[in-house]
């Protein structure tokens, strides 16, 4: 046999055995066990949509699925580690918008957040609620934008960080309203939660979940979440449409990725399972005690948000000229 007749059969052999065996590994996958890794610290809302979907996969699988936090750098940590790691299903991330799409719009990080990932299943949003205290005199959303612009001095607002979900959350809607409240980054979401309590800032855009234990304590007011309906834990707090923003979408999503590359019947047996379990009575109950909603969905529809995600971030650092810290 001549030298590149050698090559070509070797090629389409291996190409043969390659096609051959993905039907095989999708169905001994898994056959240890699989991580998900989360970029902020146990305890929040990451790290509760990672461990309850660990569960439940690991139930299915018959095989251990854990949760390992790595916190820093709002999730970018772990993402640059799920980034480098082999493509073979057991290393995964659980993306949400911080580490993933605002922080790929807020500036360049040793990753990209969209070609170097596989999307497999986006499992819950997350709703958000903008939060005032509660002696400011508005008592709606109309009425605090109205508020905003004409105050002096200018309102201020909490976040997080830089970068993190409720900053963006706040610079969409001043971009939309034309509305100015100054930014007061705060280096974790507790002081900023308890300036706003004591007044020393006057709103915050955070998870609904963050404050439903505050609601009946007089210290706040609730004025809108970002869902697309009305929450039970909130049944007298209107959607941003309900209050009069139809266009303010604000998704704030919890999915699983993986690093780019990884084999299509793997990313389908996830993305079937997971859609399975967010079925689960458990699954669902534990949502709903977090203020979460289900989602679901192929990796093709996970992979269009992201997308369209980035797109709408990226138009809001530009229009605000966001700068990283």
């Amino acid at each position: 046999m001549k030298p590149n007749k050698t090559l070509r059969w070797l090629a389409a052999a291996s190409l043969a055995a390659l096609v051959g065996s993905a039907p095989a590994m999708a169905q001994d996958y898994p056959n240890k066990p699989v991580k998900i890794v989360v970029g902020f610290a146990p305890g929040g809302a990451n790290d509760i949509i990672a461990r309850l979907i660990a569960q439940e996969l690991g139930t299915a699988w018959g095989s251990a699925v854990v949760v390992e936090n790595k916190p820093g750098a709002n999730g970018a940590i772990a993402f640059q580690y799920v980034a480098k790691s082999a493509p073979d299903g057991y290393t995964l991330a659980l993306g949400t918008a911080g580490p993933t799409t605002m922080n790929q719009a807020l500036q360049k990080l040793p990753f990209d957040a969209i070609k170097d990932f596989t999307p497999i299943v986006n499992l819950v949003d997350a709703p958000h609620a903008l939060a005032v205290n509660a002696k400011l005199p508005v008592n709606n959303m109309k009425e605090f934008v109205a508020y905003a612009k004409k105050a002096n001095p200018t309102l201020s607002y909490s976040s997080p960080g830089i970068g993190n979900s409720g900053h963006f959350a706040m610079e969409l809607l001043k971009q939309q309203t034309g509305m100015d409240i100054t930014h007061v980054a705060y280096k974790g979401a507790a002081p900023a939660l308890n300036d706003l309590i004591a007044g020393h800032v006057q709103a915050y855009f955070t998870s609904a979940a963050a404050l439903l234990p505050h609601i009946n304590t007089g210290t706040i007011k609730v004025l809108a979440i970002t869902s697309d309906k009305r929450l039970p834990q909130l049944p007298n707090v209107p959607t941003m449409a309900e209050a009069g923003f139809a266009d303010f979408e604000f998704p704030v999503y919890g999915g699983l990725l993986g690093p780019a590359g990884m084999p299509a019947e793997v990313v389908q047996k996830i993305n079937r399972d997971s859609n399975k379990a967010l079925q689960s009575p458990v699954f669902l109950k534990t949502l709903e005690q977090n203020a979460m909603v289900p989602l679901g969905g192929t990796p093709k529809d996970f992979a269009k948000f992201l997308g369209d995600d980035l797109q709408r971030w990226t138009k809001v650092v530009k229009a605000g000229n966001i700068k990283p810290e």
